[in-house]
Parts: C-alpha cells; sequence; structure tokens
C-alpha cells in the first residue's frame, strides 16, 4: 500500500502540473463568474484541415455531459443558458445546430454529416467539442510513431519525432501506473491509449503554420488524457477554484479523473416520440372516419390493423366503452410485436379515459432503451391521479404540464381534469395543471363549463370567494352537462349560508340533488355539501344519514368514498373531539356509533374513533361491549400509553377479560390514579381484595375510598374496614343510599372486629335499624353492678334481638 502512494505521488504530480490542465481548470480572473441563468452564450465554430471546432463561450464552465445520439452529439450544460447561434457557420462535419431547454439543463444538438467523432474540452472559460470524421482519425492513429524515424527529413522534423517518442512512453507509463493502482481496469487503460493515439500529431505532416504550437505538447497530452479519464469515469469538468500556483507559473489541481464518480449524466430526450394521439383522427367529420374505418375493419375480417385504427377514433373523441368493445374482439391473426403494443397501447388509454387502472408493465409506462420519454410523465401522472397518490402527482405535475402540449385540446382538456379531481388541497398543483387549458381556443360549450368549473376549484383553494363564485356562474351557463350541473350544486353550497329564504332553497336543491343522483358521483357530491353543512350546525345524526348515502355512489375502484370520509368526520366529533359542539346523550352517542361503526376508517387510521368509544363504554359499565372494541385496535395503536391503559381497564372488569393480562400492560405504564383503579380490579377478579385495596389506598376521590372500603371488608379486614367506612360517614358529600349501605357496613365490621365504633350518632343513617344496633352496642350502661347490672343487659338484648331479622322454622 505504501509503494502504491509513492508511486501515485511520483507519476500524477508532473502530470497535474502541466500549464494546459491550468489553463483547462483555471479560467482567466475575468471568466471567474458564470453568467446567470437565461444569459446569452455567443456560440461560433471553425474549420481546420483535420477538424470541425465548436466553441461555446461560457465563462464558468458548469457540469456539461457529451453523449451521441443516433448519428448526431449533444452537449447537455447544467442550468438555464440562451445559446446564440448567429456566429455559427457550417462546417464540413456539422450541417446544424439547435438548442432547446430540458428542466435544469440546456441541450444543444449538434446534426453531423459524416461517421464523425467528437471530443469535448476547455480552456479559457470556453468549451469546445472537436469533430473529426472517422476514416481520417483512422491513419492518424498509424501515423503517430512509438521510436523517432531513422532518416528525418529535417532537424525539425526530428524534434518532432522525438518529442513524439516522449509523449507515447508518458502516456504508456501514466497508464500502467493508473492500473497498477487501481485507478482502472486494463480494458480501460488499452481503450484510452488507442483513442489518445487519435490526437496525436503525425510525425511525416508537417505542422500548420499559421497556429502556434502549444507551449508545451506533454502538457497538451496531459490536458486530452484527464478530459478521456473524465469520460470513461462519467466526471463532468468542474469549474473549480484557483489553486495555489506552482514554481513556473503553473496551477496544480485535483484530478478529476480520480475523483469520486459523479452522478449519472441525464438521458437525451427522444427526438421522435413513440406515438402521437393526433394521428388518432385526421380533419374529416367523424361520421366519415366512423364510417370508412367500420368498413376496413369488416373488410378485413377482424383485422388487428384496422381494430386499432377505429379503437384509436373512439379512444381520440373519448368514446371509451366503444373502444373497450371494439379491443375484446378476439382476434383472427397473429400480430407483430409493433401491432400488438398499440392495440395495448390504445386500451391502456381508454381505460385512463374511463378512471380505471392499467398495468404497472403497459407500453405507456415503459421507458425507451436509449432516450428518455417526453411523454412519460403524462402517463405516471395519470395513473397515479387514478390510483389517488396525490403526492406522486405533484412530483409529477410539472412535467406532465409540459407533456400535455403535444396532446389534442379535447383530451388535454380531459386528462387535466381526471388529474385535477386528485388534487385535494394543493393548490400550488391544480395551478401547475391547469396552465395546460388556461388558454385553449375553440372549446364547445360543455369544455368552457368544465374548464371554469377547474378555475372554480383553483380560486376556493386559494380562499378567493369573488373569483370561484364568478367562475362558477360562467360554468352554470353550460346547459345541461355534467359540469354546469356540478357548478349549479356548488352555487347551492355556497348559498347555504345565506338566511331565510334563500339559504332554504338551497338546501333543498342540495336534496334534490342527492336523491335523483344518488348513484352518480354529482349525487355524493351533492350528499357531501349537504352532510357539511349538517355538520357545522350540529346535526351529527343527520349528517351520518346523508354521509350514508352519499357512501353508495362512490365507483370508482380502489378510491375511498368521499362520504365515507364524512361519516368518519361525524364519528371523531361525536368521540373524539367535539370542537366546542354539543353532543347528545352518552347513549345516543353509542348508538350512534354501532350503527355507523363500520365508517369508522379500517386500520390505523380509525383506531381514534375506536378509542372515543371504549372510552365512553368504559365509563358507562358496558365492559364486555368495550373489550370487544379494544381488541379491534391495531397492534401498533394498542402499544401506545393511552390504548394499552384503555385495553387494562377492559380486560380487567370485563367478565371475559383476563386479568393477568390487564396486570401486564399496567407494568408498563406509568402511576397513575387510572392505572391504580385499573389494578385494583384486575387484583380483585383475582381473589385479592386486600391487595386491590392496597392500590387505592392513596387516592381519595369518594368513590376510590368505596370501593376501598368494600375491598377491606370482601378481604375480611374488619378493623380497616369498620375505620374506612367510619371515616366514609364523616364525609358530608356521602348521598343517603350510600350513607346507609356504610352504617350497615360499619355495624357488621365493628361487631366482628369487637371494637366500639367511633362515629357520632348524628352522623349514622337516620331511622337505620343498624344505627340502633350501633347505639345499644356502644351503651355499656355505665359502672352498674349486680342485679341492675344483669337487669340492664337483659334489656339491650331484647332490644337487639327485636332488631335483627327473623329467622323462619324448619
Amino acid at each position: 500500500m505504501r509503494r502504491s502512494l509513492l508511486l501515485a505521488s511520483l507519476v500524477l504530480p508532473p502530470l497535474l502540473a502541466s500549464p494546459a490542465l491550468a489553463q483547462q481548470a483555471a479560467p482567466a480572473p475575468a471568466a471567474l463568474t458564470a453568467p446567470d441563468d437565461g444569459a446569452v452564450v455567443r456560440v461560433r465554430s471553425g474549420q481546420h484541415p483535420d477538424r470541425g471546432r465548436v466553441v461555446l463561450h461560457l465563462g464558468r464552465i458548469p457540469p456539461y455531459s457529451l453523449r451521441r445520439v443516433g448519428q448526431d452529439y449533444e452537449v447537455r450544460l447544467r442550468g438555464r443558458h440562451q445559446l446564440d447561434l448567429a456566429a455559427l457557420r457550417r462546417l464540413r462535419e456539422v450541417s446544424g445546430a439547435e438548442f432547446r431547454q430540458d428542466s435544469e439543463e440546456t441541450v444543444l444538438l449538434l446534426r453531423v454529416t459524416c461517421d464523425c467523432v467528437a471530443e469535448s474540452g476547455v480552456t479559457d472559460g470556453m468549451l469546445f467539442v472537436d469533430l473529426r470524421p472517422a476514416t481520417a482519425a483512422a491513419p492518424a492513429k498509424a501515423a503517430a510513431p512509438a521510436t523517432p524515424p531513422q532518416n528525418p527529413a529535417s532537424p525539425r522534423e526530428a524534434q518532432a519525432a522525438r518529442e513524439a517518442a516522449q509523449i507515447a512512453a508518458a502516456r504508456q507509463r501514466l497508464l500502467d501506473d493508473a492500473v497498477r493502482l487501481g485507478l482502472m481496469s486494463p480494458d480501460q487503460a488499452k481503450a484510452m491509449l488507442q483513442g489518445s493515439a487519435a490526437t496525436a500529431p503525425a510525425a511525416a505532416a508537417p505542422p500548420a503554420p499559421p497556429a502556434p504550437p502549444p507551449a508545451d505538447d506533454l502538457g497538451a497530452l496531459r490536458e486530452s488524457m484527464l478530459s478521456r479519464l473524465a469520460l470513461l469515469n462519467r466526471v463532468s469538468t468542474p469549474a473549480a477554484a484557483p489553486a495555489a500556483p506552482r514554481p513556473g507559473g503553473a496551477v496544480s489541481m485535483p484530478n478529476p479523473s480520480f475523483a469520486a464518480p459523479a452522478e449519472e449524466p441525464p438521458r437525451p430526450v427522444c427526438l421522435e416520440p413513440s406515438f402521437s394521439l393526433r394521428s388518432w383522427s385526421d380533419e374529416d367529420s367523424f361520421a366519415n372516419q366512423l364510417t370508412a374505418r367500420r368498413a376496413a375493419l369488416a373488410l378485413s375480417d377482424q383485422g388487428a390493423a384496422e381494430m386499432a385504427a377505429l379503437a384509436e377514433l373512439y379512444a381520440f373523441h373519448e368514446l371509451t366503452r366503444e373502444a373497450l368493445s371494439v379491443l375484446s374482439s378476439p382476434l383472427l391473426e397473429q400480430p407483430t410485436a409493433a401491432l400488438r403494443e398499440r392495440l395495448e397501447r390504445v386500451r391502456d388509454v381508454a381505460r385512463l379515459l374511463e378512471r380505471e387502472p392499467i398495468s404497472p408493465t403497459s407500453p405507456l409506462l415503459a421507458e425507451a432503451p436509449d432516450c428518455t420519454r417526453p411523454d412519460l410523465p403524462l402517463w405516471r401522472a395519470l395513473v397515479a391521479a387514478i390510483g389517488n397518490d396525490a403526492a406522486a402527482l405533484a412530483k409529477l405535475a410539472p412535467q406532465a404540464r409540459a407533456a400535455l402540449r403535444d396532446i389534442p385540446p379535447d383530451l388535454r382538456l380531459t386528462f387535466v381534469a381526471t388529474m385535477a379531481d386528485a388534487v385535494e388541497e394543493d393548490s400550488e398543483t391544480l395551478r401547475t395543471l391547469l396552465a395546460a387549458v388556461r388558454t385553449t381556443p375553440d372549446l364547445r360549450a360543455d369544455q368552457q363549463a368544465q374548464r371554469s368549473l377547474l378555475m372554480a376549484k383553483l380560486a376556493r383553494l386559494e380562499g378567493n370567494r369573488a373569483d370561484e363564485t364568478l367562475h362558477l356562474e360562467r360554468a352554470a351557463r353550460g346547459g345541461r352537462s355534467l359540469p354546469a350541473l356540478q357548478a349549479r350544486m356548488r352555487l347551492a353550497a355556497l348559498n347555504l349560508s345565506r338566511p331565510a329564504a334563500e339559504g332554504r332553497r338551497a338546501e333543498a336543491q342540495l336534496m334534490d340533488f342527492s336523491r335523483v343522483y344518488r348513484y352518480e358521483p354529482l349525487g355524493e357530491e351533492a350528499a357531501m355539501l349537504y352532510a357539511q353543512r349538517l355538520l357545522e350546525r350540529g346535526e351529527l345524526a343527520q349528517a351520518l344519514a346523508v354521509a350514508e348515502s352519499a357512501s353508495h355512489a362512490n365507483q370508482r375502484s380502489s378510491t375511498e368514498s368521499r362520504g365515507a370520509r364524512l361519516a368518519a368526520q361525524a364519528l371523531r366529533l361525536l368521540l373524539v373531539d367535539a370542537k366546542g359542539m354539543t353532543l347528545p346523550p352518552p347513549g345516543d352517542r353509542l348508538s350512534l356509533y354501532w350503527q355507523y361503526e363500520g365508517y369508522a376508517t379500517p386500520g390505523e387510521r380509525g383506531d381514534d374513533i375506536r378509542q372515543g368509544a371504549l372510552r365512553l363504554m368504559l365509563d358507562e359499565g358496558l365492559y364486555d361491549a368495550a373489550l370487544d372494541t379494544s381488541r379491534q385496535l391495531t397492534p401498533s395503536t394498542a402499544r401506545q400509553p393511552g390504548a394499552a391503559l384503555l385495553i387494562a381497564r377492559a380486560e380487567a372488569m370485563a367478565t371475559q377479560g383476563d386479568p393477568q393480562r390487564a396486570m401486564a400492560l399496567l407494568r408498563g405504564l406509568p402511576e397513575t390514579a387510572d392505572t391504580h383503579r385499573a389494578a385494583a380490579a384486575a387484583l380483585g377478579r383475582m381473589g385479592k381484595p386486600l391487595e386491590a385495596a392496597q392500590e387505592l389506598q392513596s387516592l381519595r376521590a369518594l368513590p376510590d375510598r368505596l370501593a376501598r372500603a368494600e375491598w377491606l371488608f370482601q378481604a375480611q379486614a374488619w378493623v380497616e374496614a369498620a375505620n374506612a367506612y367510619a371515616e366514609l360517614l364523616r364525609d358530608p358529600g356521602l348521598d343517603a343510599a350510600k350513607r346507609a349501605e356504610a352504617t350497615a357496613r360499619l355495624a357488621s365490621a365493628s361487631a366482628l372486629a369487637r371494637q366500639r365504633p367511633s362515629v357520632a350518632p348524628e352522623l349514622l343513617a337516620p331511622e337505620s335499624s343498624s344505627a340502633t344496633l350501633l347505639q345499644l352496642s356502644g351503651d355499656t350502661g355505665g359502672p352498674m353492678r349486680g342485679v341492675a347490672a344483669a337487669r340492664s343487659a337483659i334489656s339491650r338484648s331484647r332490644q337487639i334481638e327485636s332488631l335483627l331479622p327473623e329467622t323462619g322454622s324448619n
């Protein structure tokens, strides 16, 4: 390892310290500032004897890549640059050039006229591309001598031959050391050595007199080698900051060829689309086209090409059911791969128009092998919209908007409406999508109503009530079309808040819409708006009934019904957070829950509703129902402390519960009054009343003290029970029924404990036999002796006997 590092330090620094590399990596001070995005970049060209050169005056060189696209070459620059091609002249190797913006990149396409080899490099803030014919590059490789010629024609040629030999030897040493150090494979070194020979100057050819030779041919070699290593490692030449100058004026820069590999360069955009929706129909009328294509299908006896053409016509005019019906007919021939792809493509387009999911292996979603399809984001965005994936749709919206430009206006509006329905509260994504149809001309009345309805939705998301009303009124003028009906329904929803007759009329309109279109999305929307109004007024039972009727209108597969979501919202108001509303009694709330519990969202999202119902059941003493509800919670929710406590309470108190599981759950929770109560209930069911009483010893609430006294009485701890009941009787908040029960329990506990009760007579329950019994047992008659004491004891025994209940004889 140390030998490798030493070898790298000996071989690489001389290469990296060349003036040519300094010229490449350290631009002139005037070129250190890169032009702003959108600044004009001059592009010029120059014809050389053996090559054509295209130069971009960039200033600071951004990350770039050079790729071959078919027979042409493509230069990709990171950032948005405005290229000025006015100074570009025709070359022998280049017939023309054009540029475009691709997302955050600028793409310059060079159309070549030969089988050319392209090389790129940078110098003084300029990026240049050299194009050499492949037929001219091959002789140049053979002409590069490895040793000086035996009989040079002149001293100048001999000097050139010696310098060429030095360059070849230095090249070989560099690549051998790079392979030895593990910086590249032998195959890469061999390919680079062969490719570098193409740029070496021919020894027999005299130098061109107009152009001065480089200051250092070895430096030129280093520059070429660095750029080739960068291309092999997919590293674009960075615009590095100036480094410390070395002796001789050279600037030492890090070698980009041996840096960490950068990201994969973006693929070029496909110049030719895989298919075009515009070709699915022509300028002739729909009736004429339909007649011609149906006749062609009949004459071909269900030919695959004719079937695809007819289905494309139907899909182009949004007759999706007809298109799918044509494609469902059996094929009487075996289509080619291209024709089979065409049939699958039109079938999937029809399904997307019908808002049905398509297969992930659809041709619409397939990547091109050597370029990026510009229409692919549109189909992915439609799939995300139909799958109700708003997050994916938001990411794809900008690229989908660009792809919509090549879609015919009718289908463009339909696609935008499909994606807009999946946008819930994201106004930015909706604004991006609507930009593709905002200025579309020559729309039918129903299409204008559809566009106005979408604009109204955007205004609503942005909180602009005036613009929303204006767009809805425009859409409502669209006759009996579906968008016009939706606009009228939304106008009625806006008028619900108006006073007196106008508000009642709007409410009646919404009720009519929900009844007439109860099995359609329009009826779902009307019912949802009406139910939302009922929720705002606190009429939760009526809102649940309307939401249930709206949930039947959902016909979109794998999407959640809006009515079901509204019913879940009403259940949350009933059981989780009332948000200041006046709620019905607990019994009515539980009755509504059991009636509509199917709308509590399945899984973890609906566990908050089930926890609210569970808590209410426990408070109302419905322990078995609470136990059943607790077992519907998801495992992730059941592990949370609040839910675990509710489950423990249900297990401890229900007759079918498991008190040992309750104690296991409680051991992992922090101590609170609720955990002590649940533990006392579990211990009591386990036959440990004394331990249950100890759990409640620190709690001072009246119900907790009553429960503790009862557990002590069950444990036959008579002294503690008598003291507990005596303390309860001293509480002025004890009601009459509880006071009577406490008095009886105190009498029994005191008698069994053989102690005199320490309670004032006025605190005992009035007109209670137990109170009289306590008074008699506490009155010993003073210090009487002899006959008087005996008579007093006999009299007291007769009074006690009269208070005891009579027992029947056998």
